[in-house]
C-alpha cells in the first residue's frame, strides 16, 4: 500500500512539474437533421478566396480549410457538381475576461483579555474580481445546399485567444471541421487532436 501511495504522489508531483494547463477553444455547431452531411458529400469552396482583391488572412484561411477538409476525407468539387457550398469568416476582436485575484490584506485587531487591553495584526486574503481585455480569433463556417431548397444546413464556430489560434492554427481549423454535419457544444484542446464536445 505504501508503494502505491508513493507512486501516486510521484505521478502527481510530475504532473505539477510538467504543467497540466492546455490551451482550449470554445466550440459550437448546429446541424439541420433534415439534410445530413455525409463524408462522401461533395463540397465547393468559395471562388472568392482566389481573387486578387481578397486579403492575405482570408486567402490563407481558405487554404487551411481546403487542406483540413481534404485531410478529413471530404470531396472538394466545383460548385456546379457540389452538394454543399461552404462559406467562412475569420474575425478578430477584444473580449473582456474576468477572473478572481487573491490579494493579501492586513488588519489590526484590538480587544480585552481579562482585565488587559490586547491588540494584534491579522493577515488574511481577499478575493477581488479582475477584468482585462483579451484578443480572440473566431472562425465561422457554414454549409448551404446547392440543390433546392438552397438553405443553410450546418453552422459552426470556434474561438480562442488569438495567440493560441495562431500557434495551433492547424488544430484550430481542424477541431471545427471534425464536427462538420454534427451538433456539438463544448471545448477543443488545441495542443492535441482530441476535442471535448
Amino acid at each position: 500500500m505504501k508503494r502505491f501511495v508513493k507512486f501516486a504522489l510521484g505521478l502527481s508531483l510530475l504532473a505539477m512539474l510538467t504543467g497540466c494547463e492546455h490551451p482550449y477553444a470554445r466550440l459550437s455547431t448546429l446541424q439541420d437533421p433534415k439534410y445530413p452531411v455525409a463524408s462522401a458529400s461533395k463540397i465547393a469552396l468559395p471562388d472568392s478566396i482566389n481573387l486578387p482583391t481578397v486579403d492575405l488572412a482570408t486567402r490563407l484561411a481558405g487554404e487551411d480549410l481546403k487542406a483540413q477538409l481534404q485531410a478529413l476525407g471530404y470531396h472538394l468539387t466545383p460548385a456546379a457538381e457540389a452538394d454543399f457550398q461552404l462559406g467562412f469568416n475569420v474575425s478578430d476582436k477584444d473580449e473582456p475576461v474576468t477572473y478572481d485575484v487573491t490579494i493579501p490584506t492586513m488588519s489590526t485587531v484590538t480587544g480585552v483579555a481579562g482585565d488587559r487591553l490586547v491588540s494584534g495584526t491579522v493577515v488574511s486574503n481577499q478575493v477581488v474580481p479582475h477584468t482585462h481585455m483579451v484578443g480572440t480569433t473566431q472562425l465561422e463556417v457554414t454549409l448551404r445546399r446547392t440543390q433546392e431548397p438552397p438553405v443553410e444546413v450546418w453552422h459552426g464556430r470556434i474561438s480562442a485567444e488569438t495567440s493560441q489560434a495562431e500557434k495551433y492554427r492547424t488544430t484550430f481549423f481542424r477541431a471545427l471541421l471534425e464536427h462538420l454535419g454534427e451538433t456539438v457544444n463544448g471545448a477543443a484542446q488545441l495542443d492535441s487532436d482530441q476535442t471535448k464536445p
